[in-house]
């Protein structure tokens, strides 16, 4: 077929969204395979959508959102309720979701070569799919009822990845640097932590999640706005202002009585 790029992403969109729509069909000890498969084959569409112009470093960094993002949302998905008044609207939200993912990876994968006026706006959309993905994977984790040692095991597994990307699109380099490496590792290693600690804390699910994913906020926007050298107290406090509300509503909203 002699697809444009952007036929291409909406090809991509629309097969990854009926891969999710048919994990209904698909039984219950199937399905974290199934959830692997699509999101390989949404990083193998997303390759191919997105091929032109991409070497074997920006081929790995940009196919990890698609992936994780494809990997959380249907995740999230088999938790809802089995019903497609329910679960139809979640998936054309994915659909039209995914399709911008696709086209933010798009303008990184142009912009890493010349300047173009449209980064700006993909890095805040990629932060924000950044922060939906770490959300809803790790609204599935603790669902699970683990060991707190394999909530924060898992959570930094998660989130090392997820930073790792935000990072290197800041210098959008040919090879990943060892600074951004260690930077993601230490960013990744403190939410482990934090898993850690909340997993003592009696929170709901989607508080838990929460905590966590305002958590990844805080760090990696203040990390990020240090690396570009626009970092000023305004921000620290707006930064910290929205981690501490969401700290105060997760102390509220707890049960401690039990």
């Amino acid at each position: 077929m002699n697809l444009n790029k952007r036929q291409k992403i909406i090809l991509t969109s629309i097969l990854v969204t009926f891969g999710l729509l048919s994990t209904q069909l698909v039984d219950f000890n199937l399905r974290f395979r199934f959830i692997a498969g699509l999101g390989i084959l949404a990083g193998a569409l997303s390759l191919w959508a997105l091929r032109e112009g991409l070497n074997f470093t920006k081929a790995l960094i940009l196919l990890i959102l698609p992936a994780f993002f494809t990997v959380a949302l249907s995740s999230f998905y088999f938790l809802l309720p089995v019903r497609w008044l329910t679960r139809v609207p979640m998936a054309l939200f994915f659909g039209l979701t995914f399709y911008l993912l696709l086209l933010s990876q798009n303008v990184f994968n142009v912009a890493s070569i010349r300047t173009i006026p449209l980064y700006r706006a993909a890095s805040t959309a990629t932060f924000l799919f950044t922060l939906l993905s770490a959300f809803f994977i790790f609204n599935v984790i603790y669902a699970f009822k683990l060991l707190f040692l394999w909530n924060g095991a898992l959570v930094f597994a998660v989130s090392f990845p997820l930073i790792l990307q935000v990072l290197w699109s800041i210098e959008m380099e040919d090879r990943v640097g060892l600074s951004v490496i260690v930077q993601s590792l230490i960013l990744a290693l403190i939410l482990g932590e934090l898993a850690l600690v909340f997993s003592f804390w009696p929170m709901v699910t989607t508080i838990w999640s929460l905590a966590l994913a305002s958590s990844m906020y805080v760090l990696v926007g203040i990390t990020t706005q240090i690396l570009r050298k626009r970092l000023d107290k305004r921000m620290v406090w707006e930064y910290l202002g929205i981690g501490g509300v969401v700290f105060s509503v997760s102390f509220f909203l707890t049960s401690w009585t039990g």
